[in-house]
């Protein structure tokens, strides 16, 4: 049987979402909803494009290939952890490319470990797969303006293999956005700043 992944968008190159050059994954929807989220169009599960693993998987190699530079993959949303199953499955896949894995999730890490859950297996495999985990639910009170890609001070980063040290993590790292205007004119925002800078950014545009 084919796997798919519900997908609200695609970034085949960034440099704001994890360290170094990666290849990023919004997955499409999220029933956590956390209050002064940056991304609310990627919470309800009807929208966004399904995908096939072996499609996305394609995509990933064909980027790889453009830009040699990438170094891994990011999943975040939406939530990750809520298509569990067919996101580990493609993360096994990225892994045996040699490219990282850094995952978001709104979900704290003591909560995916809960055995009594449905989806425990295929948490547990994505956890397994994932180098990077940033995790807990986003709190508006409290935005992190210190470490990158994290939005609020609760959130934790969990270093699950070798791949990143949290000693060198940071280093040359900070928060930043960036702006794609496709030639149709359609313009893709993506990365993390606080909304009144982003309100500041866009009146000059």
């Amino acid at each position: 049987m084919e796997l798919n992944l519900k997908i609200g968008s695609i970034r085949e190159r960034t440099r704001s979402e994890g360290p170094g050059i990666r290849f990023a994954i919004w997955l499409q929807g999220c029933s956590l909803r956390c209050s002064g989220c940056f991304n609310p169009h990627f919470w309800n599960p009807n929208l966004g494009t399904v995908v096939s693993i072996d499609d996305l998987c394609l995509q990933i190699k064909e980027s790889v290939q453009r830009y040699p530079e990438i170094e891994g993959v990011t999943f975040l949303g939406g939530e990750p952890f809520e298509q569990s199953a067919s996101v580990a499955v493609l993360a096994a896949k990225v892994k045996s490319l040699g490219l990282s894995v850094m995952t978001f999730t709104g979900y704290r890490f003591d909560e995916l470990q809960d055995n009594g859950h449905s989806d425990f297996i295929s948490r547990q495999d994505l956890l397994r797969h994932t180098d990077l985990l940033v995790d807990g639910r986003y709190e508006s009170e409290k935005i992190d303006k210190v470490r990158p890609w994290a939005g609020s001070t609760n959130q934790k980063f969990h270093f699950l293999t070798k791949r990143y040290a949290q000693e060198s993590l940071f280093t040359n790292a900070y928060d930043s956005i960036e702006i794609n205007v496709s030639a149709q004119g359609t313009t893709k925002i993506n990365g993390w700043v606080t909304s009144d800078s982003l309100e500041k950014l866009l009146e000059n545009l």
